[in-house]
C-alpha cells in the first residue's frame, strides 16, 4: 500500500460534474411537474459543465504535449554534442541516408500534435498565428487541445446565450409557484455545509506556482513604493481592468489542472517570502464563498420569506462544477460576493453604493451596472447610492496614490483601475486567442454599451425581480466581449441567476416601497388598525 488509506484525494472535475449533475436532479428537479419552468433552467445551469470540461481538459492537453515537446528539445540538445562526434564521414554518411532512403524504412513516428524538430523550424519561420498561450508557446490552432478549448468557449457562450434571454424575460413569467427542493430542510442544510467543508479543503492544501505567484510579486513592488518594469507591468494587466493591488493575492488552484504540467514550483525561499499573501489569498477566497452562500440564503429569508429556498440555491452553487474549479480564484469571488451583498443591501442605499463601489473598484466590469442600479433607486435613494459608490471609489484611489512611487506610477494603476484605454487588440486571452479575429470585440462591446444604457429607461418600473435579473444579464452578456478569458467568469453572474430562477412574484418590491422601512411600517399601521380579538 503505497499511500495512508485515508488520505484526502481531491475530486477532478469531470468526477464533480458527473455527480454534481446527478445530485442536482435528485434534490430539485420536479419528477411530478415535469415541463415546468423550474426543470428547464435547472437543466441550463447543468449544460454549462460540458463547456468547462472541454476547456480544462483542452489546457491539460496542451500542457502534457508542450511537456513532452520540451523535454524532447532538451533530451536533443543534451545528445547533440556525443551524436555530433560519433558520426562517420561525410561522404559514408550520405552513403547511409541514400540506402536508409532505398529501404523505404518508416520514419519514427510522433506523437500526435506534436513537431519534429525539422517541423518545429519550419513552422518557426512561418508561424500559424502570433497568438501565445501555453506559457509563451506557439501551437498549431488545429491541434486536438485547441479545438477543445475553442469548442468548450463555444458551447458556454451559447448556453449564456439561452440564460440571457431568460433572464431578460424573466419579468413576463407572473406564475411564480413556490417549488422547494426535495430534501428537507435539515438534510439541506448538513449537505450544504459539507460541500463546503470539501471546497475549502482544496484550498487549504493547495500551493501555488511560480506562474500563480508572478502578479503577487508585481503587486507587491508596488506596495512597497518601488518602480515595476515594463514586462512586470504587462504581467498586471494580464487579467484585465481592475485593482492592481489585488494582484497581491496570487491564484490558488483547487485542483491539479493540467497547466501545473508547464508551471514550475517555486522554490522555498521564494514560497516563504510570499507566505503570507499566499494565507491571505486563501483566506479571501474562503470568506468569499461564505459570503456569497450567506448572501443567497439571507436573501431568499427577507425578501422570498422562504429560508429553505436559500439553503437549496447555496447548495446548487456549492455543486457547480465551476464553484470547485475556480474556488481559489479571488478576482472570481470577490466581486461576486460585492455585487451580492449590494443587493442585499438596497434596503439601505448608502451600503448598497459602498459594496457597489468597492466591486467596481476590484474589477472595474461592475461600472456596466451603473445605469441600471441608478434607475432602480431614481425614486428614491439615488443621491445616497451614488454618494456611497464615490466614497469606496475614492477611498480606493487614494490607496493606489499612497502605494504608488510618482505620478506616473500612480496614473499607470488608475488606468488599469479603470480600463482607461482603447479597447486591446493584442495580449488577449481566452476565445480571442484561439482563432477569433480580435476586431469582433468593437462590435460586441459597442452593442454592450447600448445594451447597459437602455436599462436606464426601461423597464420604466423596477422591482427587486428586475434589479437581480438584469444585473445577471449584464454581467453575462460581459463575457462576450471580456478579452482575458471571458467566458468563465461566471460567479459574476450564477448567484443572482439562481435566485431569478428560484423567485416567487416581487412585482411591489419597488425602491418606492422598500428603501426607508416604507413598506415595514404600512404593515405595522395596518395591523394596528386590525380589530383585537
Amino acid at each position: 500500500m503505497d499511500t495512508f488509506p485515508f488520505i484526502y484525494v481531491r475530486v477532478a472535475p469531470s468526477t464533480w460534474a458527473y455527480l454534481s449533475s446527478l445530485l442536482m436532479l435528485a434534490l430539485f428537479f420536479k419528477f411530478n411537474r415535469f415541463w415546468s419552468v423550474r426543470n428547464l433552467d435547472l437543466c441550463l445551469i447543468i449544460l454549462l459543465a460540458p463547456g468547462l470540461l472541454l476547456i480544462e481538459g483542452g489546457r491539460q492537453w496542451v500542457a502534457q504535449n508542450s511537456s513532452v515537446v520540451e523535454s524532447a528539445r532538451e533530451s536533443a540538445s543534451n545528445l547533440a554534442e556525443p551524436i555530433e562526434k560519433a558520426m562517420p564521414p561525410a561522404g559514408l554518411q550520405a552513403s547511409v541516408n541514400s540506402e536508409s532512403t532505398a529501404g523505404g524504412d518508416n520514419p519514427i513516428p510522433m506523437e500526435e500534435g506534436l513537431l519534429s524538430p525539422k517541423d518545429e523550424e519550419e513552422n518557426s519561420a512561418t508561424p500559424t498565428t502570433d497568438e501565445k498561450i501555453a506559457g509563451g508557446k506557439e501551437l498549431n490552432l488545429d491541434s486536438k487541445g485547441i479545438v477543445w478549448q475553442r469548442l468548450g468557449y463555444y458551447w458556454l457562450f451559447s448556453i449564456g446565450g439561452i440564460l440571457l434571454i431568460r433572464m431578460l424575460i424573466d419579468p413576463g413569467l407572473t406564475r411564480r409557484p413556490q417549488l422547494e427542493p426535495n430534501l428537507a430542510i435539515g438534510g439541506m442544510v448538513f449537505f450544504g455545509f459539507s460541500l463546503m467543508m470539501f471546497l475549502f479543503a482544496n484550498i487549504a492544501i493547495s500551493e501555488p506556482t511560480n506562474e500563480d505567484l508572478s502578479g503577487s510579486r508585481n503587486a507587491v513592488k508596488l506596495l512597497q513604493r518601488k518602480a515595476v518594469d515594463a514586462e512586470g507591468e504587462e504581467q498586471l494587466k494580464r487579467r484585465g481592468p481592475g485593482y492592481t493591488l489585488f494582484n497581491l493575492f496570487p491564484i490558488i488552484p483547487s485542483f491539479e489542472s493540467g497547466d501545473a504540467i508547464l508551471k514550475t514550483n517555486p522554490d522555498t525561499q521564494k514560497l516563504t517570502d510570499m507566505s503570507r499573501y499566499i494565507i491571505a489569498a486563501k483566506s479571501l477566497a474562503i470568506a468569499s464563498q461564505v459570503l456569497i452562500v450567506l448572501g443567497l440564503v439571507l436573501f431568499c429569508y427577507f425578501n422570498y420569506d422562504n429560508f429553505k429556498v436559500g439553503v437549496g440555491i447555496s447548495t446548487i452553487y456549492l455543486m457547480l462544477p465551476y464553484t470547485s474549479i475556480y474556488t481559489g480564484h479571488v478576482l472570481h469571488v470577490l466581486p461576486a460576493a460585492l455585487i451580492l451583498w449590494a443587493i442585499l443591501s438596497f434596503r439601505r442605499p448608502w451600503i448598497a453604493g459602498i459594496l457597489f463601489g468597492l466591486a467596481t473598484s476590484v474589477s472595474y466590469y461592475p461600472i456596466f451596472l451603473l445605469p441600471l442600479w441608478i434607475s432602480f433607486f431614481w425614486d428614491r435613494g439615488r443621491w445616497r447610492f451614488i454618494v456611497g459608490a464615490l466614497i469606496a471609489i475614492l477611498i480606493c484611489i487614494g490607496v493606489l496614490l499612497f502605494t504608488s512611487a510618482n505620478l506616473m506610477a500612480f496614473w499607470g494603476q488608475l488606468q488599469v483601475m479603470f480600463g482607461f484605454w482603447s479597447p486591446r487588440m493584442d495580449g488577449l486571452q481566452g476565445i480571442w486567442a484561439l482563432g477569433w479575429s480580435n476586431w469582433w470585440r468593437l462590435p460586441l462591446l459597442v452593442a454592450f454599451v447600448l445594451f447597459c444604457v437602455s436599462f436606464a429607461a426601461w423597464p420604466s418600473q423596477k422591482n427587486i425581480g428586475t434589479l437581480v435579473g438584469y444585473s445577471a444579464a449584464v454581467m453575462l452578456a460581459v463575457q462576450y466581449w471580456h478579452g482575458f478569458s471571458g467566458g468563465v467568469y461566471m460567479a459574476w453572474y450564477l448567484p443572482m441567476v439562481l435566485l431569478i430562477f428560484f423567485r416567487p412574484n416581487l412585482d411591489g418590491r419597488t425602491a418606492q416601497m422598500e428603501v426607508g422601512g416604507i413598506r415595514r411600517r404600512q404593515k405595522e399601521t395596518a395591523e394596528d388598525l386590525l380589530p383585537s380579538s
